[in-house]
């Protein structure tokens, strides 16, 4: 899986469990595993709904804003000042279909309590009626609300997502915006490789991934 596709299923996993509606707010070291080797590695900041990745992908900065609210996910590369804007639909990403009152898909079962990296968390896996989409695990931190780890699997591939060293602390909107003089790049091709429910413009793509696609 190339770095942009891998940063994309990242992306996808970590909204499929994060609560539509959310009051919480932090900063945290994000590291990523595929296959139990290391993968992407960067910085995430989380306001209320909104989240941000701060990641190198092949020797260059790129950040990624996801505000699921605006229906919108940003990727700003800035050594070159410029930014891509993709539609994000949460509905074709089986956020909706994963939510607690939801059960079309499956159902989230409870597994127990767990401390992980010193916050106290329940542990949930999500029962998929078609077991062809996969097993998903996540470790929902109780204070924050929200999962600081997902395990995703499917078939043969394993991707780990999650959060470490959380930092409860204030951040600024100004961290979910486009910085001023970046110029706007539009990149239809940039659809493929990409999990459902984000793309350019109106142009969803279907690439290839880990596997199998992500839960829908």
């Amino acid at each position: 899986m190339n770095p942009f596709t891998s940063l994309c299923f990242s992306l996808a996993i970590i909204l499929l469990c994060a609560p539509a509606a959310s009051a919480s707010e932090f900063t945290a070291d994000m590291l990523q595993t595929m296959n139990g080797k290391p993968g992407m590695s960067g910085k995430a900041a989380v306001k209320d709904a909104r989240m941000r990745m701060d990641v190198s992908m092949e020797g260059q900065r790129q950040i990624v804003i996801t505000d699921p609210a605006a229906g919108k996910v940003l990727m700003l590369m800035p050594e070159a000042k410029m930014y891509m804007e993709m539609k994000l639909d949460p509905s074709q990403m089986g956020a909706a279909a994963i939510r607690e009152d939801n059960t079309e898909e499956g159902q989230w079962r409870s597994i127990g309590k767990e401390t992980l990296d010193g916050w106290d968390c329940e542990l949930k896996a999500f029962d998929f009626k078609d077991k062809s989409k996969g097993e998903l695990t996540a470790w929902f931190a109780e204070k924050l609300s929200y999962p600081i780890r997902t395990v995703y699997k499917s078939g043969a591939e394993t991707m780990i997502m999650e959060f470490r060293n959380i930092r409860q602390e204030a951040v600024a909107p100004a961290q979910f915006a486009v910085p001023a003089g970046y110029q706007r790049l539009n990149m239809p091709a940039m659809g493929q490789g990409m999990p459902p429910g984000m793309a350019p413009g109106k142009n969803p793509g279907m690439g290839q991934g880990m596997g199998k696609k992500p839960p829908m």
